[in-house]
């Protein structure tokens, strides 16, 4: 934890007890009583600012098959050819390059039961056994040391960039013995992760690709038939408000949890992704996708996986809650906070999250997402809803305006690091923008190392940026400065005591 934040807790010790004591007078006033603080002037609250976004029909699909599917199921298209994944000699290569090190998954069978949990192997459409990573690589992790299918995980180092692959030469693979449809799928898994690499490379671990990855897939297909370009099929400068070239345009995103698109109207931080949400997922796969009837097969997978999507539920919090404190959260919470992010338990109902989107003045957090497809790139939001994806689930970056949806925060103490930037590493800094550091790092990437009192990472400040930090250490270092990365914004939780944040947190871990 910051130095500073365990000098504020360890002098209120006393405060806190006194908030637990005095908790029945607060419990006592009535749902009338505890009416929302007002932030943003006298009359005006920050969920009036909000505005709904409509709900989407979606197609209902086999939440069972779906997962089946999601661990099983050939949504990826190409990949190493199974054969040299398992040969005695050249495997360990191949392994190293999909990155082999995480644990199986129980339950899985045939050739994924030993597999590490990130990849799948499956029978690609002509036939042929391959292997490739899966949707798991971003979307799974632990908490206390238990795997949680669906948790964005913030651990994966991806400052060396998405793919990559070992150098292996003509000379090599035909010595390989692969048969003709063996040799053609080793070629394109290597030539497209080598396109890749260099174009998803982040600035700190757990940064996450994916917009990177999504601006790629765009370049590199065509629009109308999907066919894949080693060479770029349309040029991108990514440009400021002022029109002017962005020097290192990379976009931080932190992977939000499944869980979430059960209740989402729209998906993603900005709220564009209208539609049926198979769309967007089933583009995200589409690396190897050279046809628009090869993203027709996969999109048709994504009904059924979507459908599971939707059924998750958040983890429950294994460790201990202090009734009474998240009690008198609770109060506070639906004064200050459900107005925007919705009730829960008791309090919930049909429409208990209201999908609401704010704008960027109100909600002051880093604008470049909600501004990516406006004002950056808005080619890239065109080329999108042109291609057959679009017609599935189209992109709407700017209706009725840019901005930022307040998420459901169901199981939200397990998904550290917090806004959608990843930028503030606990939410007791989330509710006081004014302690929030400038430059931080993880104390360590032990998931059992968690701050119950924070609700998020034990971290380190440092007194320096990437650019000044020992080369060894820079990747660690989250970097508040750089474009994309400030962790600005959301101030809503400043007026709140000491005292009232940790109750707050409380009532959160009942979440």
């Amino acid at each position: 934890m910051g130095l500073s934040s365990l000098a504020a807790r360890s002098g209120a010790r006393l405060a806190l007890t006194l908030l637990a004591a005095g908790a029945p007078l607060l419990l006592a006033c009535s749902e009338q009583d505890a009416k929302p603080r007002s932030r943003l002037g006298p009359l005006d609250d920050p969920w009036d600012h909000g505005v709904r976004l409509p709900e989407a029909p979606q197609l209902e699909g086999d939440e069972v098959a779906g997962r089946d599917t999601l661990l099983h199921g050939n949504y990826m298209s190409c990949g190493i050819p199974w054969r040299l994944w398992t040969d005695p000699n050249l495997g360990s290569t191949f392994q190293a390059a999909l990155g082999s090190s995480r644990e199986p998954l129980a339950g899985r069978t045939g050739n994924n039961a030993d597999l590490p949990y990130n990849l799948t192997a499956f029978t690609a459409a002509d036939g042929t056994e391959v292997v490739n990573a899966n949707c798991l690589t971003c979307h799974a992790s632990k908490f206390d040391g238990e795997l949680i299918l669906g948790l964005g995980d913030p651990t994966v180092d991806f400052t060396g960039g998405l793919g990559g692959g070992p150098a292996v030469s003509a000379a090599l693979l035909d010595l390989l013995g692969l048969n003709d449809s063996e040799r053609e799928h080793m070629e394109k898994v290597l030539r497209i992760a080598n396109i890749i690499g260099p174009e998803t490379v982040m600035r700190t671990v757990g940064n996450n690709p994916a917009e990177a990855l999504a601006i790629v897939l765009s370049l590199h297909h065509d629009r109308d038939t999907l066919a894949w370009s080693d060479e770029r099929l349309m040029e991108l400068i990514v440009r400021d408000e002022h029109g002017q070239p962005i020097a290192d345009p990379k976009l931080t995103s932190d992977p939000p949890p499944w869980w979430r698109s059960g209740k989402k109207n729209a998906l993603f931080y900005n709220g564009m992704a209208r539609g049926d949400h198979r769309g967007t997922m089933a583009y995200a796969t589409s690396i190897c996708v050279d046809d628009v009837a090869e993203a027709k097969r996969v999109d048709g997978l994504f009904v059924d996986i979507q459908a599971f999507l939707r059924s998750l539920e958040a983890p429950k919090y294994p460790r201990g809650i202090d009734a009474d404190l998240a009690d008198t959260g609770r109060q506070l919470f639906r004064r200050d906070c459900a107005g925007c992010h919705g009730k829960y338990g008791a309090d919930g109902g049909e429409d208990a999250y209201p999908n609401l989107l704010f704008p960027l003045d109100v909600i002051g957090t880093d604008p470049v997402v909600a501004n990516g497809g406006v004002i950056h790139a808005p080619e890239l939001v065109d080329w999108y809803n042109d291609s057959f994806y679009g017609t599935i689930t189209p992109m709407v970056p700017n209706d009725p305006f840019p901005g930022y949806v307040a998420p459901p925060l169901d199981g939200v103490w397990a998904t550290a690091p917090f806004l959608h930037n990843g930028s503030v590493p606990t939410i007791e800094l989330v509710l006081d923008s004014t302690a929030r550091p400038k430059y931080w790092k993880r104390v360590d990437y032990d998931s059992s190392n968690f701050d119950e009192d924070a609700l998020g990472w034990p971290w380190l400040g440092v007194p320096y940026g990437q650019a000044d930090a020992p080369e060894a250490e820079r990747k660690f270092i989250y970097d508040t400065t750089q474009w994309s990365q400030s962790n600005a914004g959301h101030t809503f939780g400043d007026h709140l005591s000491f005292d009232e944040r940790r109750a707050v947190i409380e009532y959160l871990k009942t979440l």
